[in-house]
């Protein structure tokens, strides 16, 4: 989910104060193994069915992650790259 709309209706909108939780980011090329693991564990443990809503939007967000971490891996090298250069 895009960081602005999870602010709205994520997951993370839903949390108890307390409550913890782990964030994944598309530069992290572990995280859409971890999503699509997720996916795999839910629906073994009876919780989601593979056609579920929750399980096809995870999917879609770890193939946008596949799609988008070069592209953001690229313009945070030169960020980091202006930032060195001030």
């Amino acid at each position: 989910m895009i960081k602005t709309d999870e602010l709205k209706q994520g997951c993370m909108s839903r949390a108890l104060d307390d409550e913890m939780t782990f964030v994944l980011l598309a530069r992290d090329i572990a995280a859409p193994a971890i999503i699509r693991a997720w996916c795999d564990e839910r629906i073994a443990r009876g919780r989601n069915r593979s056609n579920d809503h929750q399980i096809i939007e995870a999917r879609i967000c770890a193939n946008e992650m596949e799609r988008q971490r070069d592209e953001i891996r690229a313009r945070l090298a030169e960020a980091n790259k202006n930032e060195r250069s001030r």
